[in-house]
């Protein structure tokens, strides 16, 4: 296991984390049935952890995902499948670089910043990001 500061996704990177403190909320009753669940799915999850001082524990996490865009394999079928069994556990981010917020999160498998492309990722000016 390795220590880790959870950061969004590197620039034009998709990034898939299931958060196995809060895989209770997808009704797993451990985070070891969590990790049995992606591994049936097909995933080769990396765990990392990170210090939370706020709650004064350990946060767990498993890597599941960490491609550039143009090479990622979260296809729209990964994506509806995964989504199904990790709809409250997962942070699902797309790095774009030096826009303001600098990545996108996709909170469900509807949510259309899912299929940014490249070019609808760029950077902008921060107030056209604001907006």
């Amino acid at each position: 296991m390795t220590e880790y500061q959870l950061t969004p996704a590197k620039y034009h990177h998709v990034q898939v984390v299931v958060s196995l403190n809060r895989v209770h909320l997808d009704n797993y009753k451990n985070p070891d049935e969590a990790l049995t669940k992606l591994l049936e799915l097909g995933y080769t999850p990396e765990l990392r952890y990170q210090w939370n001082p706020e709650r004064n524990e350990f946060d767990l996490y498993a890597l599941i995902h960490d491609l550039p865009l143009e090479e990622s394999l979260m296809t729209d079928e990964k994506c509806q499948e995964f989504f199904k069994h990790f709809k409250h556990s997962q942070i699902y981010s797309i790095g774009c670089g030096n826009a303001d917020p600098d990545w996108l999160f996709a909170w469900d498998f509807d949510d259309p910043r899912r299929h940014a492309k490249p070019e609808e990722i760029e950077p902008l000016p921060a107030a056209k990001a604001a907006a």
